[in-house]
């Protein structure tokens, strides 16, 4: 009888000891499913910078075809417009000792936040051409969250304005554009002028359209005054250069606003 006793205890404990060592790898499963997906979500932190170099380099600019390694920096950043700087180094040293490296500008870029869109400016400011670029993107990442961006409250009405019946403007020492805006404020055009930076420069343009007639001393980028001429239906606005002047004309017309921009040098 004490025999049995003992072989049964035996027995026992064998059993349990077995059927702790199958529960162990379960655990560590478990264990390793819970890590796993803090991996991932820390992959997709992304300061401002690094979303304009990713944004650049998905984008159709010839620079980023004919440049092997390009580097990108913000110049300026403000919540209408985001001015980039596209370069690349080069070593002008003879020795390895000796290290000499030297920065070259290749492209300059305007990102417009109101809009999303992407502007090349290298060949002429005064008339930016857009770029296209990785949309996705824009939903990947909040650009506005990571570049301290604030959007204006009539962002996206703004940037949806349509326009038709535009005709371009030629002349002797003058070029520009003139369009029918479907809208009927002036201050939402105006916006629009300076969200998508329509004009050179328009980040002189006082923020908001004054009630009366105005006029702002600027003394800078060889803008010398902007003055503002107020009426009802009506916006006219002179950016007097050294070199020329750009006129700027808001006419409210019947339900739209005729815009027109024009160039004129001295």
């Amino acid at each position: 009888m004490k025999q049995s006793a003992i072989l049964f205890f035996v027995l026992f404990m064998f059993g349990c000891q077995k059927a702790s060592n199958k529960a162990e790898p379960i655990a560590e499963v478990k264990s390793a499913e819970v890590v796993q997906p803090k991996t991932v979500e820390q992959k997709s932190e992304i300061n401002c910078e690094e979303f304009f170099r990713q944004l650049v380099l998905s984008s159709n600019l010839p620079a980023v075809k004919n440049y092997k390694d390009v580097f990108i920096r913000i110049e300026s950043s403000s919540d209408d417009k985001i001015v980039l700087e596209l370069y690349v180094k080069n070593n002008l040293s003879e020795s390895s000792q000796n290290i000499q490296v030297v920065e070259n500008a290749v492209a300059w870029l305007n990102f417009v936040p109101g809009s999303e869109k992407l502007f090349d400016i290298t060949a002429d400011p005064e008339e930016p051409v857009e770029i296209s670029f990785k949309k996705e993107l824009l939903t990947q990442y909040d650009f506005r969250k990571v570049c301290g961006i604030t959007a204006g409250k009539n962002e996206k009405s703004i940037a949806n304005i349509a326009k038709t019946n535009c005709k371009e403007l030629t002349g002797e020492m003058m070029s520009g554009e003139e369009c029918i805006i479907s809208s009927n404020s002036l201050e939402d055009v105006y916006q629009e002028i300076i969200n998508q930076s329509l004009v050179r420069d328009s980040e002189f343009l006082l923020k908001k359209l004054p009630k009366t007639n105005t006029s702002e001393k600027v003394n800078k980028n060889g803008i010398v005054e902007i003055s503002y001429k107020i009426n009802k239906n009506s916006v006219i606005i002179e950016m007097l250069y050294e070199g020329g002047v750009t006129d700027i004309e808001l006419y409210n017309q019947n339900q739209s606003v005729r815009r027109k921009i024009v160039y004129n040098a001295d």
